[in-house]
């Protein structure tokens, strides 16, 4: 049954579930929703991304122009909505999205298992990256963009998430572990990290003063200590086997060289 559905898949004829926008039509196969309300604000999203090249000020921009976005009212069929006001999540999952630029994907999301208590332990939707898809056919259906924009696209977010193509956040002192690292899910700002109380402790705010209001701001002790506790437990086997290694490097070492023997019991 499987193999018949990702063979169907690789013919791009099975009926996936598609995003806000498409339908299956009955006689004519996937197409554009007639919805002409769904289709402009897909294609503002997009014209409003090609104007600011930022998925955060063209959600602020849609936002302060009260624009809605389409929600099932059911939470999954595409056949009744509720329009709300647009969310952050609805700009980005738009914007990366290579349905919209005419994609039809198959198998992007797989398994993973691990280990808990000793024991396989396996979970489902862990979502691949984006060359490991089973199955990619460009072209397939008509898109919102073509594919060339949507890969410029993809460079610009990937750009802006991290300030430069290849560069990263990093903390700026403090005591705070992920100062620069965290980003609000809901409006795409950079958490930024204040301290408070008689002994200061970090606290990670969606804020800033040019902006609306912060969406949400938490303590930062608790997830500092479960992130640290985190990062020790997969470190410490290297570190161990380091220390093996030095070990046994001094054991093997001839007792009669003694400047090496003290160098590596120096470095051990």
């Amino acid at each position: 049954m499987l193999d018949a559905a990702r063979a169907k898949a690789q013919r791009g004829e099975l009926r996936i579930s598609v995003p806000i926008g498409y339908l299956w039509h009955r006689d004519i196969g996937l197409g554009l929703d007639p919805d002409q309300r769904l289709q402009e604000v897909i294609r503002l999203i997009f014209a409003r991304f090609r104007e600011l090249g930022s998925a955060r000020q063209a959600f602020l921009s849609l936002l302060a122009e009260q624009i809605h976005f389409p929600r099932p009212t059911d939470g999954r069929t595409l056949t009744q909505f509720d329009w709300t006001l647009i969310r952050y999540r609805n700009v980005i999952s738009v914007l990366r999205n290579p349905f919209y630029a005419g994609a039809y994907a198959y198998g992007k999301s797989g398994s993973q298992t691990t280990i808990v208590d000793g024991r396989a332990h396996k979970t489902y939707k862990h979502r691949k990256p984006f060359d490991q898809w089973e199955v990619m056919l460009k072209e397939h259906h008509e898109g919102y963009i073509d594919w060339a924009e949507f890969e410029r696209n993809q460079k610009v977010l990937a750009a802006n998430a991290y300030g430069k193509a290849g560069d990263v956040k990093s903390g700026r002192g403090g005591r705070a572990l992920l100062a620069g690292m965290l980003g609000c899910a809901r409006c795409g700002r950079r958490l930024s990290v204040a301290y408070t109380g008689r002994t200061p402790r970090p606290v990670y705010r969606c804020y800033r003063f040019d902006l609306p209001p912060k969406c949400m701001s938490f303590g930062g002790s608790r997830i500092d200590v479960a992130i640290a506790r985190e990062l020790m437990r997969v470190v410490e086997p290297m570190a161990i086997e380091a220390a093996l290694l030095a070990e046994r490097r001094y054991a093997a070492c001839d007792p009669d060289n003694r400047l090496i023997a003290a160098q590596l019991e120096k470095n051990w």
